[in-house]
């Protein structure tokens, strides 16, 4: 009787085949390119955050150091000087935290909106010592926002500055503005009463939080006249 004999052969796992191990190498090449491209859009949208950052710094410290600021200030605190020693010395104590408060976070992305507030606390109190109640400034913040919620450094005190530079300031015109916050975002806001003669400025400040702000989140920012008012909303981070 003859004996049936099979043939028979064991496949080599398929993590051992040619085809796997090159499909593994492929895959390995495209993470390693995909890494690397991710890698690269970070740096360039941080180079650009960083790049917009300066010029934000470079133009509103320009701003706070012209000669047309610096003059009303010293001659705002000389006045103060002859009059009121205890008022000049609070004036004083403003202006040097403002500068050291300005100086302090330049170098952040965004600052909790309390340090924002405390800005906005000194460089009013630096207005308000030369407009008196010609100048009115009205805030709407929820304390607890205050230390949850952040913004880009400066921003409100330039917006502040703004209504000031290009609006009429005066005791038979005076000049309110209004800051208010949600949860999501804060508003500034302010009657239009332009000046009949315009200070010559370089329109970059706006443009450069809305560029920070870009590169920051993609929720946008607001920036108009509506009416009687000029409005500015930005998000709340």
């Amino acid at each position: 009787m003859a004996e049936d004999s099979f043939h028979f052969s064991i496949a080599r796992p398929f993590w051992r085949t040619l085809w796997f191990l090159l499909l593994v190498i492929s895959v390995l090449f495209a993470t390693g390119y995909l890494v690397i491209r991710i890698r690269e859009r970070g740096l360039r949208k941080l180079a650009r955050l960083q790049k917009e950052r300066m010029n934000f710094e470079y133009e509103h410290l320009k701003s706070q150091v012209n000669p047309h600021f610096l003059f009303n200030s010293l001659n705002t605190l000389v006045n103060l000087i002859e009059s009121d020693s205890e008022a000049a010395v609070n004036y004083t104590v403003n202006l040097s935290d403002l500068y050291r408060n300005m100086l302090s976070y330049k170098d952040q992305d965004l600052i909790l909106l309390a340090e924002e507030y405390r800005i906005i606390q000194n460089y009013t109190f630096i207005q308000l010592s030369r407009f008196g109640d010609a100048l009115q400034l009205e805030v709407t913040i929820a304390p607890e926002l205050l230390h949850s919620k952040r913004i880009v450094p400066l921003a409100l005190q330039l917006l502040v500055e703004n209504a000031i530079k290009h609006n009429v300031v005066s005791v038979s015109r005076p000049l309110t503005i209004y800051i208010d916050a949600t949860e999501d975002e804060i508003t500034v806001r302010n009657h239009i009463q332009p000046k009949v003669s315009k200070e010559k400025e370089s329109g970059l400040g706006l443009v450069n939080i809305r560029k920070r702000y870009s590169l920051l989140t993609s929720r946008q920012t607001s920036m108009g006249a509506r009416g009687d008012f000029y409005i500015v909303t930005l998000p709340l981070l």
